[in-house]
C-alpha cells in the first residue's frame, strides 16, 4: 500500500518531467553556440489589424537575433531594437519593453516566464503547451523530436495571435546578423 502511495505521489512529478524533457530540448536545439537560423511565416491578428510576413530569421541567443522581411530588417541586441527600412533608408532605434512576451520572445526562444502546462504527441510533432498566468496567454510550440522547431503560437485573447510556422531551420550559417551595418539617410532614436 505504501508502494502504491508513494507511486501515485510521483506521477505529477514524473508528467512534468516529460514535458520539461520536451521544452529543454527545444532549448538545447535553438541556443546552439554558432546560432541557428530559419525561415518563417508569421501571422498575426490584433484589434482589426491583420498580417502576414515571410521573414528569415537569425537566432544566436535570447537577447541577439535578426528578423528580415520584404522592406525591413529587424535586430534586437540586448535590449535595443533596430528596425531599418531598406526602402526609406530610415533607421529606428528603440528598447525592448521590459518582461513584454511577443514574438522576440518566440522567435529566440526566450520563455523563462511561461509555464509549461503539458506536451503531447500529435503525428510524430511534440506540442509543448505553456501559458503566461501573469498576462493571461497561452499556447505552444511545436517541434520534432530532434528539438527543431516547426511551428508556434501566442494566443492573446481569442482572436488575437501570433502564429509562426517555422522551415529551413539549420543550426549555424549565420550571415547577416553580424554583417547588419546599414548607412541609414535618417536615424530616428526612441531610445532616448
Amino acid at each position: 500500500m505504501l508502494l502504491k502511495v508513494f507511486t501515485l505521489s510521483l506521477l505529477p512529478f514524473l508528467i512534468l518531467e516529460g514535458e520539461n524533457k520536451w521544452y529543454t530540448k527545444f532549448l538545447e536545439t535553438m541556443h546552439k553556440d554558432i546560432g541557428v537560423s530559419f525561415n518563417a511565416s508569421i501571422d498575426q491578428k490584433q484589434y482589426d489589424l491583420s498580417s502576414e510576413v515571410l521573414a528569415y530569421v537569425e537566432v544566436i541567443d535570447f537577447r541577439r537575433l535578426l528578423i528580415e522581411i520584404d522592406q525591413e530588417t529587424i535586430v534586437l541586441s540586448g535590449d535595443t531594437i533596430q528596425t531599418y527600412n531598406k526602402k526609406t533608408s530610415q533607421l529606428i532605434i528603440d528598447k525592448l519593453i521590459e518582461n513584454d512576451f511577443g514574438i522576440f520572445s518566440l522567435l529566440s526562444g526566450n520563455m523563462r516566464e511561461v509555464n509549461i502546462t503539458n506536451a503531447e504527441s500529435i503525428n510524430n510533432i511534440i506540442r509543448i503547451n505553456f501559458s503566461l498566468l501573469s498576462q493571461g496567454y497561452n499556447g505552444f510550440i511545436d517541434i520534432l523530436k530532434s528539438g527543431e522547431p516547426k511551428r508556434m503560437r501566442l494566443s492573446y485573447s481569442n482572436d488575437q495571435f501570433i502564429d509562426i510556422t517555422i522551415t529551413n531551420f539549420e543550426i549555424g550559417n549565420i550571415s547577416k546578423y553580424n554583417g547588419f551595418n546599414p548607412k541609414p539617410k535618417e536615424t530616428i532614436n526612441l531610445y532616448e
